[in-house]
C-alpha cells in the first residue's frame, strides 16, 4: 500500500529524542492502523505536537503524551483560526460601510437581522477566547516573568504590533481629515475614481494590521508551545483553585468554533440579501483599494470559511483527547 510506504518518512518527522523513546512502540501501532491520506495528515500534527514538547515527563508513555499535545494543539488551531476569522470580519465590516447597504438595513429586516447575528457573534465568540484563554494567558505570563527572558521578549510582539496599528490609524485619520498634507491623497473618493495616494494609504493600514495580527498569533504560539505546565493553581474570592489550563479552555474553543459557524452562514446571507438587493454595487469597485466588490466579498467568506474549518479540524482531531484528559 502506498500509504505504508511512507511510514519511514513519517517516522523521521518525530524529534531525534522523542524517537529514541518511542519508536518501536510508534512504529508497531503504524503497522496496523496506517490506511488513508487522513492518517498520515494526523502523524504529520502529530509530529508537529511532538516538536512542541510540552510534556516530557518519565512517566508517560507516547500515547499519553500525544493526548495531552492534542489538547494544547486544538487550542492552538482554534486561536489561530479566530484570528484569521477577525481579520476576515474586518474586512466585511470595512467594505460594508463604505457601501450603501448600510443604509438599507434600516428598510430590510432580513439583511438587518443578518448583520446583528454577525456583531453578536463577535461578541460572544470573543469573550470565549478571553474566558478560555485566561488562566493559560495568566500562566505565560507568570512563567515569562519569572523563567523565561525570551518568552518575554514574544509576548511584547503583541503590543508593538497594537502600538504600531494606533501610530498608524493615527497618522491615516490625519491625512483623511487633511490634518496632514500628503501628495495624491484626496479626501473625498468616489467608486471608479480612486487615487493611488488613497490605495497606498489604505494598503498601508491594512498590512499593518494583517502583518501584525500573524506576527502576534505567531508570538503567542510560540510562547505556548514553550509552556511545559499542565495545570496552575489560581486565587479566585479568596480561594485556591487548581485549574487544568488546557483542559479549561477547549469549551470555549467549541463555542468560539461553533459561533464562527453561525457568523459565516450569517455573513453568506447578508451577502446574498445585499448582491440582490444591489446588483449595480456588487458589479462595481466597491472593495478595498477600489477592487471589484464581488471579488472582495468572495475573498472574505472564503477566509471565514477556511478559519472555520480549521477550528472544526482542530476539535474534531482533540475532542477524544480531551474526554481522555
Amino acid at each position: 500500500m502506498r500509504v505504508q510506504k511512507v511510514r519511514p518518512w513519517l517516522i523521521r518527522l518525530y524529534p531525534r529524542a522523542w524517537r529514541l523513546r518511542y519508536e518501536d512502540e510508534f512504529t508497531a501501532l503504524l503497522e496496523q492502523c496506517l490506511d488513508s491520506p487522513l492518517d498520515v495528515l494526523d502523524i504529520i500534527l502529530g509530529a508537529m505536537d511532538a516538536h512542541l514538547q510540552l510534556f516530557a515527563g518519565d512517566s508517560l508513555n507516547w500515547r499519553v503524551l500525544n493526548m495531552l499535545n492534542k489538547i494544547r494543539t486544538t487550542i492552538l488551531l482554534v486561536f489561530a483560526a479566530y484570528i484569521g476569522f477577525v481579520i476576515a470580519g474586518f474586512s466585511l465590516v470595512g467594505l460594508a460601510d463604505d457601501s450603501p447597504m448600510i443604509p438599507l438595513m434600516k428598510t430590510n429586516p432580513a439583511l438587518s437581522a443578518a448583520w446583528m447575528t454577525i456583531q453578536a457573534g463577535s461578541v460572544i465568540s470573543l469573550l470565549a477566547v478571553v474566558v478560555g484563554g485566561l488562566p493559560l494567558a495568566i500562566t505565560v505570563i507568570r512563567r515569562a516573568f519569572t523563567s523565561s527572558r525570551r518568552d518575554l521578549r514574544l509576548l511584547l510582539v503583541p503590543v508593538y504590533s497594537l502600538a504600531a496599528l494606533v501610530f498608524y490609524m493615527v497618522f491615516f485619520y490625519a491625512a483623511a481629515r487633511g490634518w496632514l498634507h500628503i501628495p495624491g491623497v484626496v479626501q473625498a473618493v468616489q467608486p471608479g475614481n480612486f487615487p493611488i495616494g488613497n490605495r497606498l494609504l489604505l494598503g498601508g493600514l491594512m498590512g499593518v494590521f494583517v502583518l501584525g495580527a500573524a506576527a502576534s498569533t505567531a508570538a503567542v504560539w510560540k510562547v505556548i508551545s514553550n509552556t511545559d505546565v499542565e495545570q496552575e493553581t489560581f486565587h479566585v474570592f479568596d480561594a485556591l483553585a487548581t485549574i487544568k489550563i488546557y483542559n479549561f479552555a477547549f469549551l470555549p474553543a467549541v463555542i468560539a468554533t461553533l459561533v464562527m459557524l453561525v457568523m459565516l452562514v450569517a455573513a453568506f446571507v447578508w451577502v446574498r440579501l445585499a448582491s440582490s438587493a444591489f446588483p449595480q454595487v456588487f458589479a462595481g469597485n466597491y472593495g478595498l483599494l477600489g477592487m471589484n466588490t464581488t471579488g472582495w466579498f468572495v475573498g472574505t467568506v472564503a477566509l471565514m470559511a477556511l478559519s472555520t474549518s480549521v477550528a472544526f479540524f482542530g476539535l474534531a482531531r482533540g475532542r477524544s483527547a480531551w474526554k481522555t484528559a
